[in-house]
C-alpha cells in the first residue's frame, strides 16, 4: 500500500479503539447522565439498596439455651450478662493477668448477683465466694472496690432479708475469717482498709450466721483483731495518721464483741452483782474457777499441752486485746481531752469517735469476760475517771458535739463496769478513786443528759441518739447497786422526776424499759411515795402511745404498771381512786353518741391479760371502772379468752363480803348483754351461770337475787333476755337441793312468768305456722330447765289456766308480758305447750290435776275447741 496507505490504516484503527472505549458508559467518567425515555423510571443517584439476603450457620459449641440479663426464660436456664459472658466465664477472667478485664469481670458478677440467685448462675456458692475472696487482694483498687460490693450482694437475699440465706452462708464463716484476715494484714495500707471493709460488711449482714458460731470462731477473731493492733503499733510510729484505718477497725471490734455477748448460750451476758456491789461468782467447773484464779499458770500448762485452743487458754486473748484497746484509748484521748487543743486539731473528731467505740469496747469486754486482771481494771478506772467527763461546750460542729455525749455515756458504762468488777463499795487506795466519787460524778453526768434528752433539749435523733440514751438510762438504773441508802433514795425519786417531765414518748418508753422491764431492782428500793407516782405517770403514757398507736409502748406500760402494783403493799383509798379514774380511758370512754375505745380492744392479748390482771389489785373497783371494762367484755372485737378474763377480774375486784354488789354486777352484765344483742350474749350467760355456781357460798339465795333484780328492771318484755334468764336458771338450778335448801315457792314466783312467756311466744308461732320459727332454737333450753326443777311444772301448768281465763300475762302483776284476745289463738298456743309437756313427760307425777283443771278452762273459754291436740289431752286426761 505504501507508506500512505499503511498511515490511513493506521488511524482508522486507532480511531475504532477510542470509539469502542467511549461507549462503556461511567468509565473514566465522575458524573454519568442517563437518557430518559418515554415510559422509564429512573432510579435516583443517591439512592441505597437495602434488598439483602440472611442465611443462618449452625455452631454444636455454642449450642446452648441461654437467657440474657433482660430477659423471661426458664428459672432452671443459665443467666448471661449484658455482654453475654457467663459466670463461669467471668470466673476465669478474674484471674487474668490485665487488671481491665480483671474489673471487667468483677462488674459483671456484681450484675448478675444483683439482678439473679447465685443458683440462677451455673455455678455454686463456693465457686463464686472463692473467687471473690481471692479478689479481695488484688492489686488495683477499682477491683477490690467492686469485690466488696460483690461481698455484699453475696450476703444479702435477693428477696430481702432471709434467715435461710445465711444458714447457707453459715459453714463458709471460717472461709470468710481466713481471707478477710489476710487481707487485713496485708502489706499494704489500700488492701487493709478494705479487708476493714469487707469484715465490716460481714459482721453486719452475717448476724444470724455468726451467732451460731462456737467460742472458738470468736476466740480466733479476738486473735486476729490483737494481731492486727500488735502490727500497727509495731509499724507505725504515729498511729494518728492511720485513724480512718483504726476508726473502722474500732467499729469492727465493738460489732464482734457486741455480737459475742448477745449470741445464745456463749459467753455473753451481762456482768451482774449481788447484794452490796460484790462481783457475782461466774457459774462453772472446778477447771473454770483454776482458770479464774490462775490464768497465766493455766494458759502456760494447756501451750506445753500442746492444745492452744483449750478452755484454759482463753484468758490470753481477752487479756491481750484488753491491753491493746487500753494502748489505743491513750493514744486518742489525750488529743481531745485537753483544755483548747480540741478546735486546732482538724481531725480530732475523728479521734472522739475512735475513743467513744474503745470504750464501749473495753465495757463490753468487762461484761463478757469478768475474769480479767483486776489491775488492769483498777488502771482504766483510774485513767477514765480522771478525765471524765469530756465537756462538749467547746465543740461547734453538731455531729461533733453528739460524738463528745456519747463517748461520755460509753465512759458512763465503762466506769460502771470497772466498778462492777472491783466492788461498789471501797475507799480510795493507792491510785485507785473511791467508787462512791465515781458514782456521784457519773449520776451528775446521767442525770443531767437524761433531762436534757427527754424534753428535747438533745432530741432523739437517729440510732446512735437512741442507742445512747438506753445506755444512759440502764447505767443509771445500775448504779443504784452500788450506791449507799440515802444517795440510792434520792436517785429514785430524781428518775421518777426526769420520767415525769418529759415531753418525748419515745424518751419515756426507754426510761421505763430500764428502769422496771429489765430489771426489779428500782422496785425493790424505791420508796411507796415513788412507786405511788410511777403508778400515776404510766397510765398517762398508756394512753398518748394509744393515740400514736405505738403499740410496742402501750404494751410495755401495762407489763410495769402490774409488776409495780405486784410490789406494792397496798394502795391508800385516795390513790386507789385516782388510779382507777387514770385507767378508765384505757378500756372505754361512754359518750352521748358513741363509745370511744381504749387500747385494750385493738391490742393483742398480753397487754389485755395485763390489764384485767391488774384490776385485782385495785379492789373494791368504782362504777366507771365497772362499766368501762363491762362494755370492754361486750365488744365482739375482743377475744373470748380475753373477755372471760376480764369478767372474772370484774367479778372478784367487787367489795369482798357484799353479795349483793357481785350480784349487781352480774345483773347488769346480763342485762346489758341482751340489751346489745350482740354475740358476747352467750357467753355472757354461761359466766353468769359459772360465778353462781363457784363464787357463792348460799347459791339459792343468789339466784333468788339475781331474779328479782332483773326482773324488777324489765320495763318493756324481752325474749333474748327473759330466756337468759331462765337458762341460767335451768344451770344453776341442777347444783341446788332444793329439798335442803328450803322453800321454792319464791323461785316459781321469779321464773314462771318469764318461763311462760317464752313457751307461748313458741307455741304462738307454730299455730300461725310461721317458717322459720325463730324461737325454735331456744325450747330444748326451756325444757332442760324444767326437768331440772320439776316443782315448776304445777305453778306453771295454773299460770296457763290464768293466762287463758284472763288473756294476759303480766309479770310480778306491774309488767304486761304477753295479751291475746283471739281466744281460739290463746287456747290452740295453750294446748300446743301443754301437748309439748305430755311429749316431753314432764307431767307423769306432778301436775296432773293442775293440767285437767287448764283443759276445763280452755274448754269453758272455747266450747266448740276442735284443735287435735286438745282433743288428745282431753281425751287422754279428763
Amino acid at each position: 500500500l505504501g507508506a500512505a496507505g499503511s498511515q490511513r490504516s493506521c488511524a482508522k484503527l486507532c480511531a475504532f479503539i477510542m470509539k469502542k472505549k467511549r461507549k462503556n458508559p461511567g468509565v473514566g467518567v465522575d458524573f454519568k447522565r442517563v437518557k430518559s425515555k418515554v415510559g422509564r423510571k429512573l432510579k435516583r443517584a443517591n439512592e441505597t439498596k437495602t434488598d439483602y439476603t440472611v442465611k443462618s450457620i449452625n455452631l454444636p459449641s455454642q449450642n446452648l439455651k441461654t437467657e440474657s440479663l433482660g430477659g423471661s426464660g426458664d428459672e432452671n436456664d443459665t443467666v448471661l450478662t449484658k455482654r453475654m459472658v457467663s459466670m463461669a466465664d467471668l470466673i476465669r477472667q478474674c484471674r487474668h493477668y490485665s487488671p481491665k478485664i480483671r474489673l471487667n469481670a468483677v462488674q459483671g458478677m456484681l450484675e448478675l448477683l444483683q439482678a439473679h440467685d447465685v443458683s440462677r448462675t451455673g455455678q455454686s456458692l463456693s465457686q463464686v465466694l472463692q473467687c471473690a475472696l481471692e479478689c479481695l487482694v488484688d492489686s488495683t483498687g477499682k477491683v477490690r472496690k467492686v469485690v466488696l460490693q460483690v461481698l455484699v450482694a453475696l450476703f444479702r437475699s435477693p428477696g430481702g432479708p432471709s434467715r435461710d440465706h445465711q444458714h447457707k452462708l453459715k459453714p463458709f464463716v471460717p472461709l470468710l475469717l481466713v481471707h478477710v484476715f489476710k487481707a487485713m494484714t496485708h502489706l499494704s495500707h489500700d488492701v487493709s482498709v478494705d479487708g476493714i471493709e469487707a469484715l465490716s460488711s460481714m459482721l453486719s449482714h452475717l448476724g444470724v450466721a455468726l451467732s451460731q458460731q462456737d467460742d472458738r470462731f470468736f476466740r480466733r477473731l479476738e486473735g486476729n483483731f490483737n494481731a492486727i493492733l500488735t502490727q500497727l503499733f509495731a509499724e507505725t510510729t504515729n498511729v494518728e495518721a492511720r485513724s480512718k484505718f483504726v476508726a473502722k477497725l474500732v467499729a469492727c471490734v465493738e460489732s464482734s464483741l457486741e455480737l459475742c455477748r448477745s449470741r445464745p448460750g456463749g459467753r455473753g451476758g451481762e456482768l451482774l452483782a449481788d447484794g452490796e456491789g460484790r462481783a457475782a461468782p461466774a457459774p462453772g467447773t472446778w477447771s473454770e474457777a483454776v482458770r479464774r484464779r490462775f490464768p497465766n499458770a493455766c494458759g502456760e500448762f494447756s501451750r506445753l499441752a500442746g492444745d492452744e485452743e483449750a478452755d484454759l487458754g482463753v484468758q490470753r486473748q481477752e487479756a491481750e486485746l484488753f491491753f491493746n484497746l487500753r494502748r489505743l484509748l491513750g493514744i486518742f484521748k489525750v488529743h481531745f481531752s485537753g483544755d483548747g487543743e480540741e478546735g486546732d486539731d482538724r481531725r480530732a473528731g475523728s479521734y472522739v469517735e475512735i475513743a467513744r467505740r474503745v470504750t464501749s469496747c473495753l465495757r463490753l469486754l468487762l461484761e463478757t469476760h469478768p475474769d480479767l486482771d483486776a489491775s488492769g481494771v483498777e488502771e482504766v478506772l483510774r485513767e477514765t475517771s480522771s478525765a471524765f467527763p469530756v465537756e462538749a461546750a467547746g465543740a461547734q460542729d453538731g455531729g461533733r458535739r453528739e460524738d463528745v455525749l456519747a463517748y461520755n455515756a460509753n465512759c458512763v458504762g465503762l466506769l460502771l463496769a470497772c466498778v462492777a468488777r472491783l466492788g461498789g463499795e471501797g475507799s480510795e487506795g493507792p491510785g485507785r478513786p473511791c467508787p462512791c466519787g465515781v458514782l456521784d460524778s457519773m449520776w451528775g453526768l446521767a442525770s443531767r443528759d437524761l433531762r436534757a434528752a427527754s424534753r428535747g433539749g438533745a432530741a432523739l435523733v437517729g440510732a446512735e441518739g437512741e442507742s445512747r440514751f438506753r445506755m444512759l438510762a440502764s447505767s443509771s438504773v445500775r448504779m443504784l447497786r452500788f450506791a449507799r441508802a440515802a444517795e440510792r433514795a434520792a436517785m429514785c425519786c430524781e428518775l421518777c422526776e426526769i420520767l415525769e417531765g418529759s415531753e418525748d414518748l419515745e424518751a419515756k418508753r426507754i426510761l421505763l424499759q430500764a428502769a422496771f422491764a429489765e430489771d426489779d431492782y428500782l422496785l425493790r428500793h424505791c420508796s411507796d411515795a415513788d412507786r405511788t407516782r410511777w403508778l400515776q405517770v404510766i397510765p398517762k403514757m398508756i394512753w398518748e402511745a394509744h393515740k400514736r398507736k405505738d403499740w410496742r409502748t402501750c404494751d410495755l406500760g401495762s407489763r410495769v404498771l402490774l409488776k409495780i402494783l405486784q410490789c406494792t403493799p397496798g394502795l391508800g383509798d385516795a390513790e386507789r381512786d385516782t388510779l382507777q379514774l387514770q385507767l378508765v380511758p384505757t378500756f372505754a370512754i361512754q359518750m352521748g353518741k358513741g363509745t370511744m375505745w381504749g387500747p385494750f380492744v385493738s391490742l393483742g392479748r398480753t397487754f389485755q391479760s395485763d390489764m384485767a390482771s391488774i384490776l385485782y389489785y385495785l379492789s373494791p373497783l368504782s362504777d366507771k371502772v365497772v362499766k368501762s371494762a363491762t362494755a370492754c367484755a361486750l365488744n365482739p372485737d375482743v377475744p373470748e379468752g380475753a373477755c372471760i378474763e376480764l369478767l372474772y377480774a370484774l367479778t372478784t375486784s367487787t367489795e369482798e363480803g357484799k353479795v349483793s354488789s357481785r350480784v349487781h354486777f352480774l345483773s347488769s352484765l346480763l342485762l346489758e348483754s341482751c340489751r346489745k344483742q350482740t354475740g358476747r350474749a352467750e357467753t355472757v350467760v354461761q359466766y353468769v351461770c359459772t360465778c353462781l355456781r363457784t363464787t357463792f357460798v348460799d347459791r339459792r339465795e343468789a339466784l333468788l337475787s339475781l331474779l328479782n333484780r332483773v326482773t324488777s328492771t324489765i320495763t318493756k318484755p324481752s325474749v333474748p333476755l327473759l330466756c337468759s334468764l331462765v337458762r341460767v336458771f335451768g344451770e344453776v338450778a341442777q347444783s341446788i337441793n332444793f329439798e335442803e335448801e328450803g322453800s321454792t315457792r319464791d323461785l316459781c314466783e321469779s321464773i314462771t312468768s318469764p318461763l311462760a312467756f317464752v313457751l307461748l311466744k313458741w307455741a304462738t308461732s307454730e299455730v300461725k305456722e310461721e317458717k322459720p320459727n325463730q324461737h325454735a332454737a331456744r325450747l330444748e333450753s326451756m325444757w332442760s330447765a324444767v326437768r331440772r326443777a320439776t316443782f315448776l311444772v304445777p305453778p306453771l301448768i295454773g299460770l296457763f289456766g290464768s293466762y287463758m281465763a284472763e288473756g294476759s300475762l303480766s309479770l310480778r302483776g306491774e309488767v304486761q308480758l304477753l295479751e291475746a284476745g283471739d281466744v281460739v289463738l290463746r287456747s290452740c298456743a295453750i294446748s300446743t305447750v301443754l301437748y309439748e309437756m305430755v311429749k316431753e313427760n314432764l307431767v307423769a307425777g306432778a301436775g296432773k290435776g293442775e293440767l285437767r283443771t287448764c283443759l276445763d278452762t280452755i274448754e269453758h273459754h272455747n266450747k266448740k275447741m276442735a284443735f287435735s291436740k286438745f282433743v288428745y289431752l282431753r281425751d287422754s286426761f279428763v
